[in-house]
């Protein structure tokens, strides 16, 4: 037996060897995993920017530098400065409405109603002002309202006077909130930038939503968007291929302000063309205009508004939406009359009007598409073939913001399963929230047709919810610092 001791010996050690190897084996395993973990963690640091705003704007169009003059109007009266602040925006500038500024359109409000007049008369970014430095304001009293191309430059120039305040290129994807024994401590604002993809953060405890509506597609047209069949929102940029020599057949879809002006544009561009106009009235109706009903877009009725029902809400606003919805200016109603009957004079028929009409089917034929329309009042059926279909079908507020998703929980709602907003446009949220959210646009349900998405009370609500972020200020505290 001890002759063979020795090789037991041998065998044990080599078994003891090859068990601290792979015991070895399994700590520089687990190790490696560590720090392949600390490695990405490390590498997505340094391409996720985090840092802490007093405020934090999602947009930069009309809302948003609204929102940021009256923030500078304040800090230049105080002269102190009141919060640190970035507005995050999408596009690459801050244009306004680029897709209509079609020649010879005009504004549909005041031109005092601006991103300042209403609040501060005395701001330097009035439209007055804006027309003062540009050396126009002399020529501009002889015309008394700006074009759709002069807002634009006013919109403009604002913003660049401001812009330093502005994240362009930042697509805002996400609200998440940050949570610290159970209370909402503040948020987390999560962007992609859309030039460079990198992915940032930025922690605020008051954010402020300056989306505008969406375009409303109606269901029958939704599988057919493209190059050929688009919402009026994309015109311009749609339209600019299209060969006049094509002999082209255009169906416009609507009876607001923007199919008219549409349908005199492509008149005028493409004299080959066809245009048809389908509406489900009996033709275009006037802008209500008569001076006590336009009272609706006054502050004081905005207030009147809130304090109603839902029910009483809904109800007045039906009486009052032809202010500002499914209807045209006398100017542009006149022009499309003069140009049809001038065109019955020459014996041709370049625009057809098809009233009463509802579309029930769409179907395409290889470059163009079948369109069939019944009579709503004596329900005989026709057909209308087109090679593009512009939808002039409006816009429609999100019910609820899909950036806002991972908040839902924290949100109250109301019986119709909307959120509740204040009359300050804060969200009311649950107790424990310890952060303000605020609707600087998707309040027309709540505060009036006034708030639509237009300038009528943009100065006033900037002001409004400037006013609710000093009287609600929750300072920094160390989990956001």
């Amino acid at each position: 037996m001890v002759i063979w001791l020795p090789m037991y010996v041998c065998q044990l050690d080599t078994l003891i060897y090859l068990i601290s190897l792979k015991y070895l084996k399994k700590k520089l395993d687990y190790a490696h995993q560590i720090l392949e973990s600390a490695i990405t963690q490390f590498i997505r640091r340094k391409t996720m920017y985090e840092k802490y705003y007093d405020v934090v704007g999602a947009g930069f169009g009309p809302a948003g530098i609204a929102l940021e003059t009256a923030i500078r109007d304040s800090e230049e009266t105080s002269n102190e400065r009141i919060y640190k602040r970035v507005f995050l925006e999408k596009n690459n500038n801050s244009a306004w409405l680029p897709e209509m500024l079609l020649p010879g359109t005009d504004i549909q409000h005041h031109f005092l109603r601006d991103f300042a007049t209403p609040r501060n008369p005395r701001s330097q970014y009035t439209f007055s002002n804006y027309l003062f430095e540009k050396g126009r304001l002399f020529s501009f009293g002889l015309l008394g309202r700006p074009s759709r191309t002069e807002w634009s430059d006013y919109v403009q120039w604002v913003a660049k006077k401001i812009d330093d305040k502005a994240q362009y290129n930042e697509e805002v994807k996400l609200v998440e909130p940050i949570i610290v024994d159970e209370n909402v401590e503040g948020l987390k604002v999560h962007t992609k930038n859309n030039i460079n993809n990198k992915e940032n953060v930025y922690h605020t405890k008051n954010l402020v939503l300056n989306s505008g509506r969406k375009p409303f597609v109606p269901s029958i047209f939704k599988g057919q968007i493209g190059d050929k069949v688009f919402h009026a929102s994309k015109f311009i940029s749609s339209i600019k291929n299209i060969n006049n020599d094509d002999n082209p057949t255009f169906t416009v879809i609507g009876s607001g302000q923007n199919s008219v002006e549409i349908m005199l544009y492509l008149a005028n561009k493409f004299p080959n063309s066809k245009i048809n106009s389908v509406v489900r009235h009996t033709g275009f109706r006037l802008y209500e205009l008569g001076h006590f009903t336009n009272e609706v877009f006054f502050p004081d009725f905005t207030n009147y508004f809130y304090s109603l029902t839902q029910e009483g809400r809904d109800k007045l606003f039906e009486q009052i939406k032809h202010t500002n919805y499914s209807a045209v200016d006398e100017d542009v109603s006149e022009a499309l009359y003069w140009k049809i009957y001038e065109d019955k004079i020459r014996g041709k028929e370049q625009i057809k009007l098809y009233r009463c009409k509802e579309i029930f089917d769409i179907s395409k034929h290889r470059d163009n598409y079948l369109l069939n329309f019944t009579d709503i009042y004596n329900k005989e059926d026709g057909s209308i073939n087109t090679d593009y279909i512009i939808l002039c079908t409006g816009f429609f507020e999100e019910k609820y913001p899909e950036v806002l998703k991972p908040m839902k929980e924290f949100i109250n709602y109301n019986e119709e399963n909307n959120i509740q907003v204040f009359q300050d446009y804060k969200i009311n949220t649950k107790s424990n929230v310890k952060a303000n959210i605020y609707l600087n646009g998707l309040t027309e349900r709540t505060h009036g047709i006034g708030d639509a998405a237009s300038f009528t009370m943009m100065a006033t609500k900037a002001q409004r919810i400037l006013d609710s972020i000093d009287n609600n200020k929750f300072v920094k505290k160390g989990v956001l610092s």
